[in-house]
């Protein structure tokens, strides 16, 4: 068991919705490994659309949705898109990623932190993409 804020997973794996080829390859993929929590990025989702192709199968699953805020640069426009996410999705969960460099995606730490700090106070369960040391 595996237990974040105010839920339970069975699962310790968390799946990414990135690089599959199509929707159902994704989707057969999360169910065969069992995964309850699963990343996505804001940017790759249509809300104009009912029915997005990423989204709207991972709701029917059930999984928990953990947006990510893939493509900050900045602990601001982290903040920015962690809004977009729990106003698009209702979600207050949230992968915080902020990579000033797009060519090596290193984590920013400095940034990370300042976001973090931020977001935890405005009632975000914040799961950090950060350097082991």
């Amino acid at each position: 068991m595996l237990r974040i804020a105010d839920k339970t997973f069975d699962s310790h794996l968390f799946t990414g919705t990135g690089k599959f080829a199509s929707s159902q390859l994704m989707m057969e993929a999360i169910r065969a490994s069992g995964s309850q929590l699963v990343t996505l990025a804001m940017k790759r989702v249509d809300l104009r659309q009912h029915n997005d192709a990423i989204l709207e199968p991972l709701i029917a699953a059930g999984v928990t949705l953990l947006p990510n805020t893939s493509g900050a640069k900045t602990a601001e426009e982290a903040i920015f898109a962690a809004h977009l996410a729990r106003e698009a999705l209702g979600t207050n969960w949230l992968k915080l990623e902020i990579h000033p460099d797009a060519r090596w995606l290193l984590p920013d730490p400095i940034e990370t932190l300042k976001a973090a700090e931020m977001l935890v106070q405005q009632g975000f369960v914040v799961l950090p993409y950060c350097g082991a040391d």
